[in-house]
């Protein structure tokens, strides 16, 4: 399968979709057993041992022309919008997907669809959470302090009921690895599921580059200044020499503020976040470059080689001529 024949097969009405759209009504998949009531008043729970019979991973287009109710599910959810728009009501949220755009749906989010369009197609990539953890996660650990903080966002540790909301639709290479992903699922050739796990470390690499995105765990209190991720992405690109006051200065913020936010929203102080922020640089260039470490001291933003070692030490629990030599 090609995208010219992925467009066609996906534009195509499916059996479901011939229903629902002389009817309006949702059609399920499974003869109606895969939405779970598990007691009175809940919302009901989509079953997922209906999906992975073939592995790990579940890709299929959302049928359109009905509205999908209110459910959760404990797999993670990857929405694509293929073409057109998508109203999602998400946590309570009302969220309008555009073309291009990415929503990944944590477990337990509590979320409904509106019904799609003839032009609306959106496709869903489902997974375990397991196979999330190894892929998504895998990915973010110790590449910024950024990535720590969506890495944490969508932890064991957290409440389950975040989503994240790309804005890729201006990364041409994204969409093109994202169809070709659906090109593998669906053409169902020889070694299809295996090229599908091939993909999905680079898609969520890609994905990590689109840093703009909407959280429903950002801010309780809108504002017009930047959002937690500018100012971490800031603290990434100046944390050599960067300080809170100046930080501060740059977004707009009472130092106190900003000091404050950081450390509600992070669980880390400001001198954390920078600390954390250098001993990751180190690390990597202690993995792939022959510098000496007073050099990477230096780099990184300490005067003090003694400093570097007291500091790598705490962070990897062990010394940075230890993690050298490990990891070569």
């Amino acid at each position: 399968m090609n995208h010219q024949e992925l467009d066609h097969y996906l534009r195509k009405l499916d059996q479901i979709e011939e229903i629902q759209i002389k009817t309006g009504e949702n059609v399920n998949d499974f003869d109606g057993n895969e939405l779970v009531v598990e007691s009175e008043g809940t919302i009901p729970r989509m079953q997922d041992f209906y999906f992975f019979d073939n592995g790990p991973v579940f890709i299929n287009k959302h049928h359109r022309f009905a509205n999908m109710p209110l459910h959760i599910h404990s797999f993670i959810e990857l929405n694509y919008v293929y073409s057109g728009i998508c109203h999602q009501q998400i946590n309570g949220q009302s969220v309008l997907l555009e073309q291009g755009q990415i929503c990944l749906l944590d477990q337990d989010v509590p979320h409904s669809i509106s019904a799609l369009g003839e032009q609306d197609i959106l496709v869903n990539i489902i997974m375990k959470k397991e196979t999330f953890s190894k892929i998504f996660l895998g990915r973010l650990s110790n590449s910024g302090i950024v990535a720590d903080f969506l890495a944490n966002a969508v932890s064991e540790n957290q409440k389950h009921d975040k989503y994240l909301l790309f804005h890729s639709q201006h990364n041409e290479n994204l969409q093109y690895i994202i169809k070709n992903i659906f090109c593998e699922f669906f053409s169902k050739q020889e070694h299809s599921l295996a090229m599908v796990n091939y993909y999905l470390p680079i898609l969520f690499t890609e994905l990590m580059r689109v840093y703009q995105l909407d959280k429903n765990f950002e801010f309780h209190k809108k504002t017009s200044r930047a959002n937690i991720v500018d100012i971490l992405s800031y603290i990434e690109h100046h944390y050599r020499d960067c300080t809170l006051t100046a930080i501060a200065k740059e977004f707009n913020f009472n130092p106190n503020y900003l000091g404050n936010m950081l450390k509600e929203r992070t669980g880390k102080t400001f001198l954390e976040l920078v600390h954390t922020q250098r001993m990751i640089h180190a690390s990597t260039m202690l993995q792939h470059t022959d510098k000496s470490i007073d050099e990477i001291a230096y780099e990184v933003g300490y005067e003090s080689p003694s400093f570097l070692y007291r500091k790598f030490k705490k962070h990897f629990g062990q010394t940075p001529s230890h993690f050298r030599k490990n990891k070569k």
